[in-house]
C-alpha cells in the first residue's frame, strides 16, 4: 500500500512541467526533491532563483518530502520513467540501492578536489571507489552540557569525557533540586550509533578507509552482537531505569528534550548544531548560549574520540534527464557562501574544510566546539541495509522500552542480517 501511495503521488507531481532531453527550441524543467526543511528554506530558494536567472529557459521544480522518504520517491519515479534530475539523502546509500549514478567525470570536469571535503563527507558520497554525489551539509553528535548545573553538581567537564563513570554523574546532576531529568535519550538509531561508536563498538566491519568491508559476493558483515555495542545500548537503558532520563515513549520526546534543556530542566543535551545556537537563541530562555559548553559523547578511548556524522548529500538519479545541468545546480546550493549563511542562519555546517577559517567560527564558540567533532566524525554505513536498519531500529526500541534486553536485542538483530545476507 506504501509503495502504491508513493507511485500515485508521484504521478501527479511528474505530470506537471516535465520535459524530455534538452533542446534549443524550448524550456529545461529540472526536477529536484529536497527534504522539505531544506526545500522551503528561503535561502535554498534564493539560491535556486538565482540559478534560474542564470540559466535562461530553465526552471527549477522543487518537490519537498519527509527526508526519510525520499528513496522511496525517487525508486518509484525512475519506474514511472519520469526519474528526478537531483535528488537529495545519503548519496552513498543511494548508489548502494542502484538509484544514484557516479559522477567522477563531473568532479574532474569541475576540478573538485575530494581532500577539500571533510573526511566524513566524503564517505556520504563514495561508494564502490567512485564519487556519486556531492556533499551539502555536516554535523556530528555532541553533548551539550549546561555550566550552571554542572558546577551546582560538582561536575567537571572533564568527568564526562570517559564512559566509566559517566552513569554516576548524570546521577548526580538528576539529583539536583530544579532539573526534572538529567538527560533525555531517544530512540533515533542515527544518535544510538554515537554512543555505540563512541564506546568502541561497531554495527558493521569497516574497510581501512570508513566504507562497509565488503566480502567476494559484495557483502557486508554485521557485527550487532559485538560486546561493546551491547554494552552501549546497556548504558543507555540504565539511564532510563534509574530515572535519570524520562522513558523513550514520551510524547514529543525530541521537541521536549530541547525544551527541558533550554530552560534547564535538563542538564545534558545530545544532539547536533541545529540545536544549537539556532534553537536555543529561537526560544525564550534562561540559558544564554554561552552558557552551554559543547563536548565529545563520552567516549571508550578520549585520546582516540569517536562520533557519527550527520548531515546529507545531493546526488543525480540514474536515467536523469539532465544530468550536467543538475550537477550546475548541486554546486550552486553546495557554494561555500550559502554554506556559511546557512550556519550563520540554520545550525547547518559546511562540508568544505576551506569554509572552517571564516571569521564566524572565530566569534562563536558554539559552532567551533562542534567543528572539533568533525574531522572524526563517520557516516553511519548501515543506511545503506535499509532492510537490516529497520531491525536495528526496532531492536533499539525493544531494548530501551525493556521489553528486551540489549543482548537478547541485538541478538535478533544480528540475526535477521545474517537471515537477510544469506537470502540476496
Amino acid at each position: 500500500m506504501r509503495g502504491m501511495w508513493l507511485l500515485g503521488m508521484l504521478v501527479a507531481v511528474v505530470v506537471v512541467g516535465c520535459t524530455g532531453p534538452d533542446t534549443s527550441s524550448e524550456p529545461v524543467t529540472l526536477r529536484v526533491v529536497m527534504a522539505d526543511d531544506w526545500a522551503s528554506a528561503p535561502l535554498v530558494g534564493e539560491a535556486i532563483e538565482a540559478f534560474e536567472q542564470e540559466h535562461d529557459g530553465v526552471r527549477v521544480q522543487v518537490h519537498g518530502s519527509p527526508f526519510s522518504q525520499i528513496p522511496e520517491l525517487v525508486e518509484a519515479a525512475g519506474e514511472l520513467g519520469q526519474p528526478y534530475d537531483l535528488a537529495h539523502w545519503h548519496a552513498f546509500a543511494a548508489a548502494a540501492a542502484g538509484f544514484a549514478q557516479p559522477i567522477d567525470d563531473l568532479w574532474e570536469d569541475a576540478g573538485l578536489d575530494p581532500d577539500d571535503y571533510l573526511p566524513g563527507a566524503l564517505l556520504d558520497v563514495t561508494w564502490d571507489g567512485q564519487r556519486v554525489g556531492v556533499p551539502l551539509d555536516v554535523n556530528a553528535l555532541v553533548l551539550m552540557a549546561n555550566r550552571e548545573l554542572l558546577a551546582a553538581a560538582s561536575v567537571e567537564e572533564q568527568d564526562l569525557a570517559h564512559v566509566e563513570g559517566f552513569e554516576e554523574r548524570v546521577s548526580d546532576l538528576a539529583a539536583l533540586e530544579r532539573t526534572e531529568h538529567a538527560i533525555s535519550v531517544t530512540s533515533s538509531s542515527w544518535a544510538a550509533y554515537g554512543w555505540i561508536v563512541a564506546g568502541g563498538g561497531q554495527l558493521l566491519e569497516l574497510a581501512p578507509d570508513g566504507t562497509a568491508a565488503l566480502d567476494g559476493d559484495g557483502n557486508p558483515t554485521f557485527t550487532f552482537d559485538d560486546p561493546r555495542t551491547v554494552e552501549a545500548i546497556e548504558r543507555l537503558v540504565a539511564l532510563v531505569e534509574a530515572g535519570d532520563a524520562p522513558s523513550p515513549l514520551a510524547v514529543d520526546l525530541a521537541l521536549d528534550a530541547v525544551a527541558t534543556f533550554a530552560d534547564g530542566r535538563s542538564a545534558l543535551h545530545a544532539s547536533g548544531s541545529w540545536d544549537l545556537p539556532v534553537t536555543l537563541r529561537a526560544v525564550q530562555t534562561e540559558v544564554a548560549v554561552e552558557d552551554i559548553a559543547v563536548l565529545p559523547i563520552p567516549q571508550q578511548e578520549p585520546d582516540d574520540p569517536r562520533t557519527v556524522l550527520g548531515g546529507s548529500s545531493l546526488f543525480v538519479p540514474v536515467d536523469a534527464a539532465h544530468r550536467e545541468l543538475a550537477f550546475e545546480l548541486m554546486r550552486a546550493l553546495t557554494a561555500p557562501e550559502l554554506g556559511l549563511e546557512l550556519t550563520e542562519q540554520e545550525g547547518r555546517l559546511p562540508a568544505l574544510r576551506a569554509s572552517y577559517t571564516h571569521p564566524l567560527f572565530d566569534t562563536s564558540p558554539d559552532l567551533a566546539a562542534f567543528v572539533e567533532q568533525l574531522e572524526h566524525a563517520k557516516v553511519m554505513p548501515l543506511i545503506a541495509y535499509p532492510e537490516v536498519a529497520t531491525a536495528f531500529r526496532d531492536g533499539l526500541d525493544a531494548a530501551l522500552t525493556q521489553r528486551s534486553t540489549p543482548g537478547e536485542a541485538m541478538a535478533e538483530v544480528q540475526a535477521v542480517a545474517e537471515r537477510w545476507v544469506a537470502e540476496r
